[in-house]
């Protein structure tokens, strides 16, 4: 793929982002870090949503926080970060 081909392709993945980390005032929310890390370091979240399987059972939660110019989607299974995604507005 030549520069502009990739330039494109960063362009229409730069809407959303997929991280290990991410910065809060607070300090720094980590895949693998516990939900009550998670709160102490970003506070409570905006909006919590229950993920289910195909069948219908929980198996996690996903923490929205809603911030200036993103939205902070935080996933949890077993209690723990498994995914962490930035959505820029």
């Amino acid at each position: 793929m030549n520069s502009k081909g990739w330039v494109l392709a960063l362009c229409l993945v730069a809407g959303s982002a997929m991280a290990d980390s991410i910065r809060f005032e607070r300090g720094l929310v980590n895949s693998g870090d516990t939900a009550g890390k998670v709160t102490q370091v970003a506070g409570k979240p905006d909006r919590v949503i229950q993920e289910e399987s195909d069948q219908g059972g929980n198996v996690g939660e996903r923490w929205e926080y809603y911030l200036q110019r993103k939205t902070v989607q935080v996933k949890f299974r077993d209690g723990r970060v498994v995914a962490i995604r930035e959505i820029f507005n």
